[in-house]
């Protein structure tokens, strides 16, 4: 491993690097059998990349289901509030489970607003109508189109929840709700229930989600998990239909006052078959206390417990690749002798999938006016969506700009590469991330992977990063932020070379736009500064999506910080610094690749 001082271009002792200057630069001819760079890319294919639970019927009719509009336990109307979200989301979980196995032509539809989630139902049967799952649970329908629209035939009963008691219950509800394929209903409901002729199959009133570790976990699933806060709803669904173990961290929601579930949700993450998926969040702790955990135990974790539907968005999903491409900046159209300082801007959170799918991160963040002078790029979970979503990943590449690079957030999910699989069997298992990552890349042509750690520096984050580029001989570079501070690498460069004996650069951030920051982290005009102080020329700057500057953020943050700098500084996509770095440290070997393309 080489490491060079970031952004300043300034080699370490016996590098092999030489510096172009300013307009004395010619580019080499293409060799007489180079490839176009934009046909390098793999034809979509199973190369054992595709991990997520998944439906393989698609339902020929479907029912969209108006949902609550609080999650509030406290409201007392049947239609309403956490109690009413429990219902449907049961409701959608067995049906959807019986039309998966064969059993109806009919699915159901969690009504949700938002334009990935239209693209996705384009890929459905027609809708019958809207309604309420009191209304789907009590009244009569006859066939539509020839097609047995009644649902409520396909329930066997109810689980008894007490959501206002013992908020474990709901958690409880979700693994014996598949267990006994029976909705959720609350004792607020149960009078109701029993006069429609309901039978109760399972009491969770006074049920601990330990008592449901305990009872229930031979009859899920391990090769995914649902992690959620009590007294939330969105991703019982897909828990139920896919038959997943369900658990929350906090016994108490947003709070740790009640105590946790640490001890048993690290042996739920040990009964996990390796490198299974954990989709969810928690609520009122930080991030790293359970995504550490799922970290150790070899688990990516995805950020996913406010998005919807993901039985009915993923149908099919392998079957859905083609023709998914990243647009990408060909290294031979870039003028390596400019003698400007360049500056590249990245947007973070684009691990973020429930974020990813929803309207303000297209409309508000991803299609700013503003990213084409700055030039920002974006990280994105495209890995999790090709699988989840893949009409919303075929969305976000055909809104891409020209002038944009697209980035593989972290590779499967959120997850340290320092930590990755320590408890486990860490070689293996790292391969195993960083060859789901190649393929996907690959597949999708996707040429720049982020990365985080704890710890940048470390030897096992040394170990990750050579192991993602030995997977991905396309791979062109990687960058690397720290879980805290973002540019805790200080725009270090590390070196690795790749199997087909190019050294390819791991470059940290040097700076990020924070609001409130210190030390490298700070608004616009702090960032413009310490580039001009510096003696950076190269520099790679993290944007955090969530701060706002004097209602400046993300793309219009960047520019600002740009405008700031000067005449001296340019922006560059984050593809194109990561050539420009090539090229100034590894130059012979990166005009040798140059000769092999056109």
């Amino acid at each position: 491993m080489t490491v060079i001082d970031g952004g300043t271009g300034i080699p370490n002792k016996g590098s092999d690097t030489t510096k172009t200057g300013s307009n004395s630069f010619t580019l080499p001819a293409s060799n007489p059998d180079a490839v176009t760079y934009e046909s390098i890319f793999d034809e979509v294919s199973d190369k054992g990349q595709y991990y997520m639970p998944q439906t393989r019927r698609t339902p020929k009719k479907y029912w969209a289901l108006v949902n609550a509009s609080s999650d509030d336990p406290g409201l007392k109307g049947i239609g309403e509030g956490l109690q009413y979200s429990l219902l449907c989301q049961s409701l959608a979980g067995i049906v959807n489970s019986a039309m998966d196995e064969g059993k109806t032509d009919v699915g159901i539809w969690l009504d949700v607003s938002g334009k990935s989630y239209e693209l996705s139902k384009n890929n459905l049967g027609g809708e019958i109508g809207r309604q309420t799952g009191i209304e789907l649970l009590t009244k009569e329908y006859g066939p539509v189109d020839g097609i047995e629209a009644d649902v409520k035939k396909l329930v066997d009963g109810y689980v008894l929840t007490d959501v206002v008691s013992n908020p474990e219950s709901g958690v409880v509800a979700t693994v014996a709700s598949h267990v006994y394929n029976s909705i959720i209903v609350d004792v607020r409901d149960k009078e109701y229930f029993d006069a429609l002729g309901y039978k109760m199959n399972y009491d969770a009133r006074a049920k601990t989600t330990a008592d449901a570790w305990l009872e229930f976990k031979d009859k899920c699933n391990n090769e995914a998990l649902v992690v959620m806060p009590v007294k939330t709803a969105e991703l019982r669904e897909f828990a139920i239909k896919n038959r997943l173990f369900c658990v929350n961290l906090n016994k108490a929601y947003g709070s740790v006052s009640q105590g946790q579930n640490v001890q048993l949700f690290n042996e739920i993450l040990a009964w996990m078959k390796p490198n299974a998926p954990v989709l969810g969040w928690e609520q009122g702790v930080s991030e790293d206390s359970f995504v550490g955990l799922a970290s150790n135990a070899g688990h990516p974790l995805l950020a996913s417990d406010w998005s919807y539907n993901h039985t009915l968005t993923s149908i099919d999903y392998n079957n859905r690749q083609d023709g998914i491409l990243a647009k990408v900046t060909n290294p031979r159209s870039i003028d390596y002798g400019a003698g400007s300082r360049f500056v590249s801007f990245f947007l973070s959170d684009g691990d973020n999938y429930q974020w990813v799918m929803g309207d303000s991160f297209v409309n508000d963040f991803y299609c700013q006016e503003e990213r084409t002078a700055s030039k920002m790029s974006f990280s994105l979970c495209a890995e999790a969506l090709s699988q989840l979503a893949p009409a919303q990943l075929g969305n976000i590449f055909n809104l891409q700009g020209s002038a944009n690079t697209m980035i593989e957030s972290f590779g499967g999910g959120y997850y340290y590469a320092d930590t990755y699989s320590i408890s486990g069997n860490r070689s293996e298992n790292l391969k195993i991330m960083a060859e789901r990552a190649a393929s996907h890349m690959r597949q999708h042509r996707i040429k720049v992977l982020e990365l985080i750690a704890t710890d940048v520096y470390s030897q096992k984050a040394q170990e990750a990063y050579k192991a993602f580029i030995e997977a991905n001989d396309q791979l062109e570079g990687i960058i690397a932020i720290q879980y805290s501070p973002y540019n805790g690498g200080h725009g270090k460069i590390f070196w690795e070379t790749n199997s087909a004996g190019y050294d390819i650069p791991v470059v940290t951030a040097k700076y990020s736009l924070w609001q409130g920051g210190s030390d490298g982290q700070g608004d616009p005009a702090a960032i413009a500064s310490a580039l001009n102080s510096g003696q950076d020329s190269l520099a790679l700057v993290c944007v955090h999506a969530w701060s706002d500057f004097d209602g400046k953020r993300a793309s219009s943050a960047a520019l600002s910080c740009l405008k700031n700098a000067g005449a001296s500084f340019k922006p560059a996509n984050v593809q194109e610094l990561i050539w420009r770095i090539r090229m100034r440290h590894r130059k012979e070997q990166t005009l040798k690749y140059l000769k092999t393309i056109k």
